[in-house]
C-alpha cells in the first residue's frame, strides 16, 4: 500500500508539473505574435500619416498654382501699367506742344478756354474745347483722356491683386510649415520604432520594395518618408512643370530607380542635379539635390544624391523634382509609375 501510494503521489506530482509547463511552450510564438500585431499597428499609423501628407502636398501645390497664376497676372498688369504710363506721357507732351502752338496763334478763344480751367484734368473734361481744334487735335485729346482712365483702373487692379498675391504667399508658407511638420513627424516616428518592428514591416513588403511598373523594374527615387502628387504641367514661371515634386525632408537618400550611368551637374534652376541614364533605355532627372551621391554606372537602389532645395527650389519645402524621358526624349508624367511604385 505504501508503495502503490508513493507511485499514485509520484504521478501526481508529474501531472502537475506538466500542467504547469504547458503554459510556458509556446512564449516564443507568443512574443512573434505580439511583435506582428505591432508591426500592424505600426504600419496603421503610418499609412495614417502618409495619407495626411499626401492631403498636405495636395493643398500646397494648389496653393502653388494658385500663387503662379496670381504672379503671372501682377506681372502683366504691371508691364500693361507701365505700358500705358509711358504712352500717357508722350500723349500730354503732345497735347502740351499743340496748346503752346494755339497760344502762339493768338487764338484768344482758346486761350479763354485754357484761363478758365484749373489744371489739366480739368481742362481735359471741357468738351467746349473741341470746337476749337481740328480732328488730330481731338485724336490726341481723346487718347490722354483715355489713357488717364486706363491707368487708375490698371492702378487699382495691380493693388487689389498685390494684396492678394500677398495673402496667397501667407497661405502658401503656412501649408509649406504643415507640409514639412508631417514629413518629419513621420520620419521621428520611424526613428522611434523598434528595429524588429520595422524588419518585420519589410519582410512584409510595406515599405522601400520595388514594383514592376510598364517601363521595367523600378524602385520609388525616394528612400524615407515623402509625400507627392499630380502636379505634371502645373504653372510655373516662363513654363509648365516637365515632372513632379517628391517632398521629403532635407538629406533624405535618393536611390537610383534603375541601373544606369550617373552623370552629376549643376543648372540656374535645377541646383545640384542627376542625370540616370538607364539601362532600361530612358533617361531620369533627380533636381535641386542638397548634395551627391555615387556616379559612375549604379544598381538600382544606390545612393545617387540627396533631397534638398537647391536652384529655384530655395525658400520652398525640401523636395526632389523628379522627371522621366523615354528614350532620351520629351518628358512623360511621371506620376502613374510613381504611384505604382510608392510604398
Amino acid at each position: 500500500m505504501k508503495s502503490g501510494a508513493r507511485r499514485a503521489a509520484a504521478m501526481a506530482l508529474m501531472a502537475c508539473l506538466i500542467i504547469v509547463a504547458l503554459p510556458l511552450q509556446p512564449s516564443f510564438p507568443a512574443t512573434l505574435q505580439e511583435k506582428q500585431a505591432e508591426a500592424e499597428r505600426v504600419r496603421r499609423q503610418l499609412e495614417a500619416m502618409k495619407t495626411e501628407s499626401q492631403r498636405l502636398a495636395q493643398e500646397y501645390n494648389a496653393a502653388l498654382d494658385a500663387y503662379e497664376a496670381i504672379r503671372a497676372e501682377v506681372e502683366s498688369n504691371r508691364r500693361e501699367l507701365e505700358r500705358a504710363q509711358r504712352d500717357y506721357k508722350r500723349a500730354r507732351t503732345i497735347l502740351h506742344q499743340r496748346l503752346r502752338n494755339i497760344y502762339m496763334s493768338g487764338e484768344v478763344n482758346s486761350m479763354e478756354v485754357l484761363l478758365e480751367s484749373t489744371s489739366l484734368d480739368d481742362f481735359l473734361t471741357r468738351y467746349d474745347y473741341f470746337s476749337f481744334i481740328g480732328r488730330r487735335d481731338y485724336e490726341v485729346f481723346d487718347e490722354v483722356r483715355r489713357l488717364r482712365e486706363e491707368i487708375t483702373r490698371r492702378q487699382h487692379a495691380l493693388e487689389e491683386k498685390e494684396a492678394l498675391q500677398m495673402q496667397t504667399v501667407a497661405n502658401l508658407n503656412a501649408k509649406r510649415q504643415a507640409l514639412e511638420a508631417s514629413i518629419q513627424e513621420q520620419q521621428r516616428y520611424l526613428d522611434s520604432v523598434n528595429k524588429e518592428i520595422l524588419d518585420l514591416l519589410a519582410q512584409s513588403g510595406y515599405y522601400g520594395v520595388p514594383r514592376s511598373t510598364p517601363i521595367g523594374n523600378f524602385i520609388f527615387p525616394v528612400q524615407g518618408p515623402c509625400s507627392f502628387s499630380n502636379d505634371w504641367h502645373a504653372p510655373r514661371t516662363g513654363h509648365l512643370h516637365q515632372g513632379n515634386d517628391i517632398f521629403a525632408a532635407a538629406g533624405t537618400p535618393c536611390v537610383a530607380c534603375v541601373s544606369g550611368t550617373v552623370h552629376q551637374g549643376e543648372g540656374k534652376n535645377a541646383g545640384l542635379y542627376v542625370r540616370l541614364v538607364g539601362d532600361d533605355g530612358n533617361v531620369y532627372y533627380y533636381m535641386h539635390l542638397q548634395r551627391f551621391g555615387a556616379t559612375g554606372h549604379v544598381p538600382a537602389g544606390t545612393v545617387i544624391g540627396y533631397v534638398g532645395d537647391t536652384g529655384n527650389a530655395r525658400g520652398g519645402p525640401p523636395h526632389l523634382h523628379f522627371e522621366i524621358h523615354p528614350g532620351g526624349g520629351p518628358a512623360i508624367n511621371p506620376y502613374p509609375i510613381l504611384l505604382a511604385a510608392y510604398r
